[in-house]
């Protein structure tokens, strides 16, 4: 403890300064903090009517610095020149004794310390608290926004407003991401991406569109129109053939060609035959007599295809436009098994003569006729009919043949006795 009025350190239990001879003043510095925590707790001993009204503390109280303390220190000092100057010229004065406040008991300032700690730690704990459940506030607001899809699309319908397209994208995905089956949120993501020329991000969102809504004319026409602008034609038939909707395949009559037309139907047919095959305009046709790709694996058409050989046929054909868009395959089934001809007829029908006959041979159509006499089988390599034969002398077995030129098919043999004899 120094005297409030020179500055000198004194002694524990002195009354008068050994230096200035002032008397001690012991008095506490005043902390208004201290008022505020006494009054708070009771402890303030001090008349009522002594009492100075607490405030709670704030940055607004009024402390005393340095140069002030200074300067009263200065005025003290020289009010205490007079006396000094008797101290020291060896008179003795004897001076009254200046009332104190008599000095609080340990326990009592040990237990204010200790209510004051426990004042100044509720405070903080309470500071604390109150930043932990703000912290909890904010948080379960974040979890309640990141959870509301209504939130999460206004968020993103303003961050597209304010030309924050990334922050937009970002919101439109949590908002899918919580209701994975809304289309309105889709077509925004889309329409944001096709601004962005990001093609491949909204072909796929309108795809899951289409996934969920088979009938949303507009996702079909969106897919139509970035396909058309990459020229993807194969992709717009894929496209087409997907769609079940009467409605729907309304939007591919520009991307349709029609499937070839081909002269016969499918069937078992027993002579040579003739197809044509006919197709759209503008299209160029391709068919194949062993294979379902007619385009890949076949031949232009250009002339009828004749199938003039006993088999199985099977038959395909595409058109194709300029652009590459394909037909549906047609396709037919033809069994050829040609007829055999009818037997020749033959007049006179065999029998017996006693005068020079000749026999006629009836041909079918398309037929060369063969025959022989001696009972044996005729063949293309036996003696052709031309003109009327004579019946020869003896007894003899007429063998006659048909065989189609055509075809190459045979008839039945035909046969029958004939005897001449002369008289």
């Amino acid at each position: 403890m120094r005297c409030a009025n020179c500055g000198n350190e004194l002694k524990e239990g002195s009354l008068y300064c050994n230096a200035c001879g002032r008397p001690v003043q012991i008095v506490p510095d005043y902390n208004e903090f201290d008022d505020y925590l006494d009054n708070l707790v009771g402890n303030d001993d001090r008349p009522v009517e002594g009492r100075k009204p607490v405030q709670p503390v704030s940055d607004k109280t009024i402390r005393i610095d340095e140069p002030v303390r200074q300067q009263l220190q200065s005025a003290s000092q020289q009010q205490a020149v007079k006396p000094v100057r008797q101290a020291q010229s060896g008179k003795q004065h004897t001076q009254a004794k200046q009332p104190c406040e008599k000095p609080q008991p340990d326990g009592q300032k040990t237990k204010r310390a200790q209510q004051k700690k426990i004042i100044i730690i509720s405070a903080v704990v309470c500071v604390i608290a109150i930043i932990i459940l703000v912290a909890a506030v904010v948080r379960n607001v974040s979890r309640s926004h990141d959870n509301s899809f209504d939130y999460q699309v206004k968020q993103a319908k303003e961050a597209y407003a304010a030309g924050d397209i990334n922050s937009a994208v970002s919101y439109y995905e949590k908002a899918l991401s919580i209701d994975s089956d809304n289309t309105d949120v889709r077509f925004a993501l889309a329409d944001i991406y096709m601004s962005k020329k990001d093609y491949d991000a909204a072909l796929v969102l309108y795809q899951e569109i289409i996934n969920t809504d088979s009938k949303s004319e507009e996702a079909y026409k969106k897919l139509i129109s970035i396909y058309e602008s990459k020229r993807d034609y194969d992709a717009i038939v894929s496209l087409r053939d997907s769609a079940k909707d009467k409605s729907i395949l309304k939007l591919f009559a520009d991307y349709t060609v029609s499937e070839p037309k081909l002269s016969k139907s499918s069937g078992k047919y027993g002579e040579a035959i003739e197809l044509t095959i006919d197709a759209d305009s503008n299209t160029k046709i391709y068919y194949s007599f062993d294979s379902d790709d007619p385009f890949a694996r076949g031949e232009r058409y250009y002339n009828p295809i004749t199938l003039d050989k006993e088999g199985t046929y099977e038959i395909t054909a595409v058109a194709v436009d300029d652009r590459g868009i394909k037909s549906k395959v047609a396709s037919a089934r033809y069994e050829i098994e040609f007829e055999a001809p009818k037997a020749p007829e033959v007049d006179p029908d065999g029998g017996t003569f006693g005068a020079q006959t000749d026999i006629t041979i009836t041909a079918p159509e398309n037929c060369k006729v063969y025959y022989t006499w001696d009972s044996s089988d005729p063949s293309a390599a036996s003696t052709e009919y031309t003109a009327p034969i004579p019946v020869p002398e003896g007894n003899n077995v007429l063998s006659v043949i048909a065989i189609d030129q055509n075809t190459g098919k045979c008839s039945d043999i035909y046969r029958s006795r004939f005897e001449f004899y002369m008289n």
